[in-house]
């Protein structure tokens, strides 16, 4: 309900359609490849900025565990592709679609 006005949708994509829309308001989304495809004002605002930026400490077993992920992920076993995206898939943060 909103502003005393309830929104009735007649199935489940016109649904999900709605809500993608409605938290897409008063939003803006810009996707870059790389830091060479900012302005100065934009990457002052945001990777330069050090109350904004996260710094990670990668260790070398991490790396080991990206490389099984990834190969899960983009490798031949569909069973296993689709049970990591099962066991993992209310855990995911930042899903670029």
């Amino acid at each position: 309900m909103k502003n005393g006005h309830r929104d009735v949708q007649g199935s489940w994509a016109e649904l999900l359609e709605h809500v993608k829309t409605e938290g897409k308001r008063d939003a803006s989304v810009q996707r870059y490849k790389g830091l060479g495809e900012m302005n100065a004002e934009q990457l002052a605002e945001t990777t330069m900025n050090p109350e904004k930026r996260t710094l990670l400490a990668v260790r070398l077993e991490d790396a080991v565990e990206s490389e099984e992920i990834f190969s899960t992920l983009m490798g031949e076993n569909v069973e296993s592709r689709r049970r990591f995206i099962e066991e993992n898939a209310l855990e995911v943060k930042n899903l670029d679609v």
